[in-house]
């Protein structure tokens, strides 16, 4: 199929195509004589797997990774992949809770904030 009918099939921009071919996530298998694109039929399940890969938060050099020449993923690369983003994912978490924590602190410290008083010491909080 031609880049346009895998555009509408996919529900993908013609240029994101391009650009996942350019970035080595997709190839076309070949070029008609006129120059155009001709994509396998399990183009448009790849194009799916790599928006799922990218939604989740994937880069592309690690979805590029984690798939194979014919479109399948890797199960070994994708479970090691996936516990990378995972921890990284925890240690986001952790960081996001310890914040609102502070502010938690700053809000209960303000609460009996009286303006004659300097800010900065109902501020200063860990």
């Amino acid at each position: 199929m031609k880049i346009g009918e895998l555009a509408r099939k996919s529900g993908i921009a013609a240029s994101a195509i391009r650009f996942y071919e350019e970035q080595g996530l997709l190839a076309p298998i070949s070029r008609t004589p006129s120059g155009y694109r001709q994509y396998a039929s399990n183009a448009p399940d790849r194009l799916k797997l790599i928006q799922g890969a990218k939604r989740l938060g994937f880069s592309l050099e690690v979805i590029r990774d984690m798939l194979d020449e014919n479109g399948k993923c890797s199960v070994e690369k994708t479970m090691r992949q996936s516990a990378i983003l995972l921890r990284e994912i925890e240690q986001q978490q952790a960081t996001l809770e310890q914040r609102r924590q502070s502010l938690l602190i700053l809000r209960a410290n303000l609460v009996d904030y009286q303006p004659d008083h300097p800010c900065r010491d109902k501020l200063a909080v860990n």
